[in-house]
C-alpha cells in the first residue's frame, strides 16, 4: 500500500484539479460556439433599409448577436462592416458572415457565407452593391480579388485592414491617409474584441 500523500500535497492536487474542471466547463459552454451562417429567405430584410434582400444584387452580409434569435441582415458589404465600426452595441458580436465573390460567384448569384474576417476585400473600385452605393467586395481567395481589382480597380485589403474610415466614408472611396493597416484608434480586431464582450444592459 502506498503512504498517504503530504496535507500540502492534497490540497494542491485539488485546487489543480478543481481548475481543470473549470476549464472543462468552458470548452463545453455551447455560448462559446459561433453559430452557423443562415441562408436568405424572401422574409430577410436589410437591417438598415427594412428592405427584402432578395429583390437586390450583390454580395450581403449578416451579424449574429448574443441573445437574439436570427442574425442582423445588410443588403450590402460594407454595411456590414460598417456595423462593426460603429460605437459598441448593447449585444456581444457572436459571429459575422459575407457572401463571398471568388470562383463562379456573380453579382446576381454570390457564393457561399464565409467567416467576415476570414475575406479579402476590394475596397474603392467602380462596383456598387445592392443599395447601388460603392461596395466592399468580398473573397475568400486573395488571389481573385486581385484579378477583380485589376479589372474594376480599387485595392485588396484583408478584414484586419479595414479601418473605420474606410468603413464609414459615404463614398467608399479609399482614404488617402488610410492605404494600409490603418489607425491604432480604428482597429478593428480591437473593436471586436470590446464587441464580443459580455453583453452589456442598456
Amino acid at each position: 500500500m502506498k503512504p498517504p500523500l503530504p496535507r500540502r500535497c492534497r490540497r494542491n492536487l485539488t485546487v489543480v484539479l478543481c481548475a481543470l474542471m473549470a476549464l472543462a466547463g468552458c470548452r463545453e459552454e455551447p455560448g462559446g460556439v459561433a453559430p452557423a451562417p443562415v441562408e436568405l429567405t424572401a422574409d430577410a430584410a436589410g437591417y438598415y433599409c427594412q428592405m427584402t434582400l432578395l429583390d437586390h444584387i450583390g454580395p450581403k452580409g449578416q451579424i449574429h448577436l448574443d441573445g437574439l434569435s436570427a442574425p442582423l441582415f445588410f443588403a450590402q458589404v460594407k454595411d456590414a462592416i460598417a456595423y462593426l465600426h460603429m460605437p459598441e452595441q448593447s449585444h456581444a458580436v457572436r459571429a459575422s458572415y459575407v457572401q463571398d465573390m471568388s470562383g463562379t460567384a456573380t453579382w446576381s448569384a454570390p457564393g457561399a457565407w464565409v467567416p467576415a474576417e476570414q475575406a479579402y476585400y476590394v475596397i474603392g473600385s467602380d462596383a456598387s452593391g445592392g443599395m447601388e452605393a460603392a461596395e466592399f467586395v468580398p473573397f475568400a481567395i486573395q488571389d481573385d480579388a486581385r484579378a477583380f481589382a485589376r479589372t474594376h480597380g480599387g485595392e485588396v485589403r484583408s478584414f484586419s485592414q479595414i479601418s473605420r474610415a474606410d468603413a464609414l466614408a459615404p463614398s467608399g472611396a479609399v482614404p488617402p491617409d488610410a492605404a494600409g493597416a490603418g489607425h491604432d484608434k480604428d482597429d478593428i480586431a480591437g473593436r471586436l474584441k470590446a464587441l464580443s464582450g459580455p453583453r452589456r444592459s442598456n
